[in-house]
């Protein structure tokens, strides 16, 4: 039987020969984050991780052969999600946890410069936290890329709703531009409390930041409204990010190689040093 998978980056779909042949060629690491978590009536529990999954294949296909995949991790910060079935959420300290042991095991064959591909908002503040202690603590150069901060200028043009951001038409578009299985067949739009507090919705001005569960302020678990989604705009936004971060890989690929403590028994030299 012949191992198939021939074309893709991702590590877990090579055979060891194929992968250190890869780690060998490689600079950089993609590491797609996301979450297993509600978005309500519209889009599957997995959309986060999955959209993370294959933008980051993509972008290893864009800059190939500089960069592998991991395979991704489905889990994420969701606490804020789990008044609705299907959410699974890890704590802070599981997370960084479980990624700062994935990147000692890249560094020990020989790449130590990775890109967290981030497909979950409730992820961005543990991924800032994690990649300051993995750039000073580790000596590991890292960056965290989050979709709709990437194409922040596209999504603009495109969104028609006030509150949006999850299940909503931006979401459901990208999907549908990715993975259409993701998309549920009759979509629907946010069901919105608006008794929440000026003080406490952190998409307004002057708020406060808290932590406030969905079920406080959506009734169905999705802001904005899926039914203006088009794959079209999906594949604009897709587009738009997949190439903005192979233009950063590239740039972080052909940095100068740091030089590591003499003392540091994770680090494994690069041929090439």
């Amino acid at each position: 039987m012949t191992v198939s998978h021939q074309h893709s980056w991702r590590l877990d779909d090579m055979t060891t020969e194929r992968a250190g042949q890869a780690l060998r060629d490689a600079t950089v690491a993609l590491l797609p984050v996301g979450a297993t978590e509600q978005h309500g009536p519209n889009l599957a529990t997995g959309v986060d991780w999955r959209i993370a999954e294959r933008l980051a294949s993509r972008i290893a296909e864009a800059v190939a052969p500089i960069a592998v995949v991991v395979p991704p991790l489905p889990f994420g910060l969701s606490g804020h999600h789990l008044d609705f079935p299907g959410t699974l959420h890890v704590s802070a300290s599981t997370f960084m946890a479980v990624y700062k042991d994935v990147i000692t095991s890249l560094r020990r064959h020989g790449v130590d410069r990775v890109v967290f591909v981030n497909g979950h908002r409730g992820n961005e503040n543990v991924l800032g936290v994690l990649v300051g202690e993995l750039t000073y603590d580790l000596g590991v150069e890292a960056a965290s890329s989050f979709w709709m901060t990437q194409a922040a200028d596209v999504i603009a043009h495109h969104r028609i709703s006030e509150r949006w951001g999850h299940g909503c038409e931006i979401e459901t578009s990208l999907a549908m531009a990715l993975d259409e299985s993701l998309v549920a067949e009759t979509l629907e739009p946010g069901d919105h409390i608006e008794d929440y507090g000026a003080y406490e919705d952190n998409y307004r001005p002057h708020a406060l930041t808290t932590a406030r569960g969905f079920a406080s302020r959506t009734r169905n678990g999705v802001f904005g409204d899926a039914r203006a989604a088009t794959p079209e705009i999906g594949a604009e936004i897709a587009r738009t990010v997949v190439d903005r971060t192979a233009a950063f890989v590239r740039d972080l690929a052909a940095r100068e190689p740091r030089t590591a403590p003499a003392d540091d028994p994770t680090y494994l030299p690069r041929a090439e040093e």
